[in-house]
């Protein structure tokens, strides 16, 4: 007669013994969230019960899943700092002579009956984003914080998905509508930083929850590094923009020509690169107007590019921010 072991392994040991503060007051071993969790809708919603800021639902979600997409996504080394040229002028820490604008914005090339991936962590944010949580259901979240903190891990998840389906059976209230891109007047559009500073490993490894999120927000989508390069919704797919990627300079100047055109949502994905120079010939250049920035930002502050387009928006937010402490110049 042979018996089934139910000794945990080392893993499950050290994430039992490990304490998880997401925000100060708010503490859970990691294994707890594993059990808790055992999704990203989810793990998002309880993010919103917990109104945990665009840090530290980087850090849930990196601590929960554990996958290549989150660590590129919340723990990888990128630019935090911007550089110093001017354009139609001289780096002298780089000895690099720039020219006026490095080409206008080019067309990507039109792909017919295009491959969509399905994403992992991105397009559940989107759709996150029409979950509304109600005050009751937060009350009580926070007063059975430490109460669910220390019950075993199935009674645990078991309170909180009960609070979860609650929430979700009011009405209208947690019913995923998508009023953003369905009932749009406006085009919405995605950006993603391609350059040097981002890796090619990076975007790699990132790029299909990037398009999945595009299509998700029905968006056009341009990918910016020496030059930028643009879709229309629906015309693209992760191979057609991947050919497309320079892994060069961070020439957001390049972006000038989408930035004289309204916007509904823009979605910025980058880490914290180019030159103020950009900012200020965008500024000088572009008359275009934008409803609201939603920043994915892959370093610990938002990202440069949001700040270039949203001097253009009525309403600029934090959607994602990784904890990167390392600087990779270009």
């Amino acid at each position: 007669m042979t018996t089934s072991s139910t000794t945990m392994s080392r893993s499950e040991l050290d994430a039992s013994l490990q304490v998880v503060e997401l925000k100060p007051g708010l503490r859970f071993t990691k294994q707890m969230l594993k059990d808790l969790l055992p999704d990203v809708e989810t793990a998002l919603f309880f993010a919103k019960v917990y109104m945990l800021d665009a840090q530290q639902v980087g850090t849930l979600l990196h601590t929960v899943f554990n996958s290549r997409l989150t660590a590129e996504l919340f723990t990888g080394s990128h630019s935090t700092e911007l550089q110093y040229y001017i354009i139609g002028g001289y780096d002298e820490d780089t000895g690099i002579h720039y020219p006026g604008i490095v080409g206008p914005h080019q067309a990507g090339e039109v792909v017919f009956d295009p491959e969509v991936p399905k994403g992992e962590i991105l397009p559940e944010v989107w759709k996150n984003l029409e979950v509304e949580v109600a005050k009751s259901i937060a009350q009580v979240a926070a007063k059975l914080s430490d109460v669910v903190a220390r019950m075993p891990g199935k009674q645990g998840a078991m309170v909180f998905n009960s609070m979860r389906v609650m929430n979700r059976k009011r009405p209208t209230i947690g019913d995923y509508r998508a009023k953003i891109h369905h009932e749009r007047q406006k085009s919405n559009l995605l950006i993603l930083d391609v350059s040097g500073s981002m890796t090619q490993p990076t975007i790699e490894a990132i790029i299909e929850d990037v398009v999945a999120l595009s299509y998700m927000a029905n968006a056009d989508m341009a990918i910016v590094s020496n030059t930028t390069a643009y879709w229309s919704a629906g015309t693209y797919d992760v191979e057609a923009v991947l050919s497309r990627a320079e892994f060069g300079g961070t020439h957001y100047e390049t972006l000038h020509e989408l930035m004289n055109m309204d916007w509904g949502t823009v979605i910025t994905v980058a880490d914290y690169d180019s030159s103020m120079s950009s900012f200020e010939h965008l500024r000088d250049h572009c008359k275009g107007h934008i409803d609201e920035v939603l920043d994915i930002s892959l370093v610990n502050r938002p990202t440069f590019l949001a700040q270039c387009v949203g001097q253009f928006a009525d309403k600029v937010s934090p959607l994602l921010m990784g904890s990167s402490q390392r600087v990779l110049q270009a």
